[in-house]
């Protein structure tokens, strides 16, 4: 017989389980901010979140670190620990692996770089439309924070931002929206079309405004595919860490060079980089299509072949 694992439980309730304790560890998160931020930063939580680019260093920092605190929490610990009481096979659970074929790893590198211009247009394209004066004051909001985040003057905060906005983001995510969630949609539905765009959907809602929906669901969609074609999680984190990475330090770029400065600031893409993008990504996702080493059929059962023989023999 089994061991007691939350594996055996119906899928409802997994999830249910899944999604209370990514409520409770976000819960909990809130509470290690408001007792550790404050004390060691000596800024109130109402201050810290009323960041611009004039800011203080210390503001900055107190809100990029409240940032990653509630990050870590909200999406790297939940899949782990529910990895680690649905079964015994945690790293196979979660698809923590390295990929068979290494070209993998490159290929989504490159299709991510070269989707980031495409997906740059869109968000831009859909910010000419006007969708309301909450949803402006909303993104607006979040272009402020982003703005004075990025507003880096030396390589030690370039590291800060870059573990916090990319590293923790990079694996904490693909845990959870393609880890667990996909996996989950995969178990329901027996393929993968609609579990990509549900989980491809929550991954871009909990991202930011209705401005930005899109563009990130398309580089949710982009990643699920990174996950099921090369089999890896490891592919995804390292494509994801890398995209959000390299807007990063294109920003820090930026202040440096004049033409990455206009580039920041305007909401289209010039013709001949979004051409280039283009070009990069269709021949990097062709290149990756062609040689997908596609999870099995059977990825995301709770047992294995093995498993159910045992426990139809125990019968």
């Amino acid at each position: 017989m089994f061991n007691r694992y939350w594996r055996e439980y119906p899928w409802v309730l997994q999830i249910t389980l899944f999604g209370l304790m990514a409520f409770t560890m976000t819960a909990f998160s809130a509470v290690v901010v408001q007792a550790l931020i404050p004390k060691i930063s000596g800024l109130s939580i109402t201050v810290i979140q009323d960041i611009t680019k004039e800011s203080t260093n210390t503001q900055k920092a107190a809100f990029l670190w409240m940032q990653g605190i509630v990050s870590v929490f909200g999406f790297m610990v939940p899949p782990i620990i529910f990895a680690y009481l649905s079964t015994p096979r945690v790293k196979q659970y979660l698809g923590i692996r390295a990929p068979n074929n290494p070209l993998h790893i490159l290929l989504a590198v490159t299709m991510m770089i070269g989707a980031m211009p495409i997906l740059l247009e869109i968000a831009g394209l859909i910010k000419n439309i006007n969708l309301g004066s909450a949803n402006d004051a909303a993104q607006n909001k979040i272009e402020e924070i982003t703005e004075a985040l990025l507003d880096i003057k030396s390589a030690g905060q370039l590291m800060q931002v870059l573990t916090v906005m990319a590293l923790i983001p990079g694996i904490g995510e693909e845990l959870f929206f393609r880890g667990v969630l996909l996996r989950f949609g995969h178990q329901r539905a027996g393929r993968m079309v609609l579990p990509i765009i549900i989980s491809s959907i929550i991954f871009a809602a909990v991202h930011g405004t209705p401005y930005n929906l899109v563009s990130i669901a398309i580089a949710g969609a982009l990643l699920c595919l990174v996950y099921y074609w090369s089999g890896s999680l490891i592919t995804g984190m390292i494509a994801h860490m890398v995209y959000n990475g390299s807007q990063i330090y294109l920003s820090y770029a930026a202040k440096d060079n004049a033409a990455l400065k206009e580039l920041s600031k305007t909401n289209h893409m010039p013709p001949t980089l979004l051409a280039i993008g283009v070009v990069v990504f269709a021949v990097s996702l062709y290149a990756f299509w062609k040689t997908r080493n596609t999870l099995p059929a059977n990825w995301s059962a709770n047992f294995t072949p093995e498993e159910m023989q045992e426990q139809n023999e125990n019968i």
